[in-house]
């Protein structure tokens, strides 16, 4: 299904909303017009009435005024107008009616009374023409009462109001076409950002993320947009980036045990060996074993939890009993290198605790296999607004700067030489990082002359 183009529904709007402001001004215009002339009727009646007044008042005799019949009929001026003056008897004295119409009875003002707009009757005749009609008394020669009804046709108002409104209809018409033309032509002008963004965009793949959109000339409305795709790209690119060089580091990793146990069953196979040194390259197969199912076993939890696979088990958990148990564990390994635990935990904290456990696990084990011999291991908790801090803090040799913010990437070390059996193969970091993020909570390190300190930070709920 072809895309709509936003231009062409903005143009169809744009001319939309002209056509509907202009048959706005259109109608009024036309009611202001219909008004207009319907006064200007009704005051030509209102004056004719007091004219035949005046005149029937002023002449000697009805004989005169039927004799000089031009008097009346200039004054009327056209075949459109009517005019009746009748007796009490009903009889006609004065009769100018060119197209013979039936006229209905229309209730005359009293003589003294002045004739006003309301008292204008619009009367439909049979064959659909509308008439305006007025009635009144009047006073003729000799003080005869005399009735006289003024009319006017109104199929020239009609006429004239029917071509004002042919032309509204063509204005507005002619209106809306030229707004959506002007419309379309000025929004694809102005879209021409967007066209520039897209060339742009289309240039950049997985060997040009590196590229950023260019802000010169673009408008302010897409500055905020543009900003947010730098921004993407960014990521994208660091993320492949990582990706990249978790790929090269896997690889490395994997490489290492087996090329130990290629060299160790090969040299086991070339030359005959004891049962007790065939025991030996087994043993020692079974240790690169147990590293590469280590290694598996921490990228399916890496890879679950930032699918977020893993459902946490939240409970309220007593941190000083977490701590103890932590520091049993790790007693003996810490009692071989001269290390004291020390476990000042307190208060309660909810968290899934085998993650927590495994999270502060991981921490221990770092901090026991880089403590200086005859250091203390501190478990501290440290509260800040809205935060709840678990510190695993130890003395050793200082971290320097470039590299704490690449300690928790995966299979990242330090010093690579300083690799040991049964470490996590430079995974145990960024499971502690993918442990926080299902907790939503927040990693952080620090490291000085007065040590090294790894923190946990969980949002407290308040």
């Amino acid at each position: 299904m072809r895309a709509r183009s936003i231009a062409w529904r903005l143009a169809l709007a744009f001319a939309a909303v002209c056509a509907l402001v202009l048959s706005a001004i259109g109608v009024f215009l036309y009611r202001s017009l219909a008004s207009e002339l319907a006064w200007r009727d009704d005051m030509v009646l209102l004056g004719r009435l007091e004219q035949v007044r005046a005149l029937l008042a002023d002449s000697d005799s009805l004989d005169a005024l039927q004799a000089r019949p031009r008097l009346y009929q200039n004054m009327l001026g056209n075949l459109d107008s009517l005019l009746l003056v009748q007796r009490a008897d009903g009889s006609n004295v004065i009769t100018i009616n060119p197209r013979q119409r039936a006229l209905p009875a229309v209730q005359a003002i009293p003589r003294d009374q002045p004739p006003q707009r309301s008292d204008v009757l619009t009367w439909q005749a049979a064959d659909g023409v509308e008439l305006a009609l007025l009635s009144g008394q009047a006073q003729g020669p000799n003080g005869e009462a005399l009735t006289v009804i003024a009319g006017k046709v109104l199929s020239e108002r009609e006429q004239m109001l029917g071509s004002y409104r042919l032309r509204l209809y063509l204005a507005v018409g002619l209106g809306a076409l030229l707004a959506f033309t002007l419309g379309l032509l000025l929004l694809r002008r102005g879209l021409r950002p967007l066209r520039k963004l897209s060339e742009a965009l289309r240039g950049i793949d997985l060997r040009s993320l590196d590229q950023r959109v260019p802000t010169d000339g673009t408008p302010a409305e897409l500055l905020e947009p543009v900003h947010a795709l730098n921004g993407m790209l960014v990521r994208l690119d660091d993320g492949f980036q990582r990706l990249s060089q978790f790929s090269a580091d896997l690889a490395h990793e994997i490489r290492t045990p087996l090329h130990t146990l290629l060299a160790s069953n090969g040299q086991a196979l070339n030359h005959p060996r004891s049962s007790t040194e065939y025991q030996e390259v087994l043993a020692s197969n079974m240790e690169e074993f147990e590293r590469l199912k280590r290694m598996a076993e921490n990228l399916m939890f890496l890879a679950r939890a930032e699918q977020a696979e893993r459902a946490l088990d939240l409970r309220t958990l007593e941190l000083h009993e977490i701590g103890d148990e932590l520091c049993d564990y790790f007693e003996a390994l810490a009692d071989d290198r001269g290390i004291r635990l020390a476990n000042t935990f307190s208060g309660k904290l909810l968290a899934d605790q085998q993650l927590l456990q495994r999270a502060l696990g991981n921490l221990l084990a770092n901090a026991v296999r880089h403590a200086d011999a005859g250091s203390v291991i501190s478990l501290c908790r440290l509260d800040e607004p809205g935060m709840c801090w678990l510190q695993v803090h130890n003395l050793g040799p200082v971290i320097a700067d470039e590299h704490l913010g690449k300690l928790f990437d995966r299979f990242y070390r330090v010093d690579p030489s300083r690799a040991e059996p049964g470490d996590s193969g430079g995974l145990g970091l960024a499971i502690v990082q993918s442990i926080m993020q299902l907790h939503g909570g927040r990693v952080r390190v620090s490291s000085g002359a007065t040590g090294t300190v790894f923190e946990l930070g969980f949002v407290t709920r308040r």
